[in-house]
């Protein structure tokens, strides 16, 4: 991996410099990290609603963490607690915790993917909540750590060929992030090994080629311009059709006759002129075209604010929440949709730009912090070393969980939504007897 900038033999000068550059490097690697997680954390409010359904749910159009906006009640939501992030970013930890374990590679990835399946996160002891109908159809195949992409191929074909769902985009931002030090090729080609060990769709494949090449560029500082984005999406086409997709047909992950790339629909999604245009709420909310169109659609129009304010500094202080937002409100599939575009957002305007109401009530947001540290010491950008923690390992230092005792977890879980549902609704019987009360008390 080639070095950080260094400050051997250098001048005072340049060493200040160097400082300067790290720390914005380090700033941007927290901005994707933690961006996709608050994005997540944010798009659980109208997951699975239509976005009139969430207008009439929010109807102020604004959520906050500190203190929490409420969610809509339902029993999707009753089993997240608030400012917790879903299975997204859970999966995104997979790929970052493989690389402070030491040990990144599609089979770890896979491995750790296999053991949350079952157990959940278990550097955090979190259930597996959200798990999607594909990754779990793969992951549970018997033959799934022997051949990862071979089980993703099997259940793709059973399905037509034409499955596309969002499970492997949602994940790959990290690999943007540990690749700042690799050329634009090496990390495309990491995000489409990571993305066939369960989504060998050329949709899904390029997909995580073009946001992790985006993501890589924008902590780099190299993507400032439409033009730029445009360019990424470009590389990312012809390094699919010239080198993965010959790689991926030698190596029996897709077979020579199977589809490939259709680009007018790729480009009608990267280059979608409003959220509308894209109906993340209409037919399909799990398409992957429709969260990489929302999160390059988001990253255009943050470079067109930027490029238009009168200060660039101001203007990326203010604009994560709104654009982030008006993405929430759209609905669909709003927590993929918005942990993607986080990703983009926050490598653009780093950390220190993120609205602090929703960093300071993202669950886990402290420990979140010090994974994102972890991976700036490794990459040099932060100074001191980096000794990996049992939190890295595949069973997150912990012993493993038997059925028996994930049984007793999805029954306490269980208790907890009928407890709280059942005292929501004693609160609003209760209401429902004052508010009769003062209008008999008003005739």
């Amino acid at each position: 991996m080639p070095h950080p900038i260094s400050t051997a033999h250098t001048s005072p000068h340049e060493r200040i410099i160097s400082a300067l550059a790290n720390t914005t490097l380090y700033d941007r690697i927290l901005g994707t990290v933690v961006g996709s997680a608050l994005g997540d954390a944010i798009g659980l409010y109208t997951e699975f609603l239509t976005a009139p359904r969430a207008a009439a749910t929010y109807p102020e159009r604004r959520f906050s963490l500190v203190p929490a906006t409420p969610f809509a009640r339902d029993m999707h939501r009753l089993k997240h607690q608030l400012g917790e992030w879903t299975d997204d970013t859970d999966h995104a930890l997979l790929i970052l915790l493989s690389f402070l374990h030491g040990s990144l590679s599609p089979g770890d990835v896979a491995a750790r993917l296999h053991i949350w399946v079952e157990q959940g996160l278990r550097a955090l002891d979190t259930l597996p909540l959200g798990l999607g109908a594909t990754v779990g159809a793969i992951v549970r195949d018997p033959a799934y750590l022997q051949d990862p992409g071979a089980a993703a191929h099997r259940v793709w074909v059973k399905g037509g060929c034409d499955v596309a769902p969002n499970g492997s985009l949602m994940r790959t931002h990290p690999l943007g992030v540990v690749s700042i030090f690799q050329t634009e090729a090496e990390a495309m080609d990491a995000a489409a090994a990571v993305s066939a060990i369960t989504h060998v769709d050329p949709r899904c494949v390029v997909s995580c080629m073009i946001c992790t090449a985006l993501v890589r560029g924008l902590i780099r500082g190299q993507w400032t311009e439409e033009a730029h984005i445009d360019a990424v999406i470009e590389r990312a086409v012809t390094r699919y059709r010239d080198v993965i997709r010959p790689r991926m047909e030698s190596e029996g992950t897709m077979g020579a006759d199977e589809p490939t790339l259709d680009l007018d629909e790729l480009r009608k999604h990267t280059h979608a002129a409003s959220l509308a245009a894209l109906d993340l709420d209409g037919r399909g909310i799990g398409y992957v075209y429709k969260a990489l169109g929302a999160a390059i659609l988001l990253l255009r129009q943050a470079m067109r604010r930027v490029a238009a304010a009168p200060s660039v500094l101001v203007e990326k202080t203010v604009l994560f929440e709104p654009l982030i937002t008006e993405l929430v409100m759209a609905a669909g599939d709003a927590d993929t949709n918005a942990a993607v575009a986080g990703a983009l957002l926050g490598a653009y305007v780093g950390f220190a730009a993120l609205p602090g109401h929703w960093r300071e009530g993202l669950r886990h947001a402290a420990w979140l912090v010090r994974k994102a540290e972890g991976v700036g010491r490794i990459l040099g950008v932060v100074e001191g070393g980096y000794t990996p923690e049992e939190d890295t390992a595949p069973d997150g230092g912990r012993a493993a969980v038997s059925p028996e005792d994930m049984e007793r977890r999805w029954m306490e879980l269980q208790a907890r939504m009928a407890a709280e549902n059942t005292a929501f609704l004693e609160k609003e019987r209760r209401r429902g007897s004052e508010n009769k009360e003062k209008r008999w008390f008003r005739r």
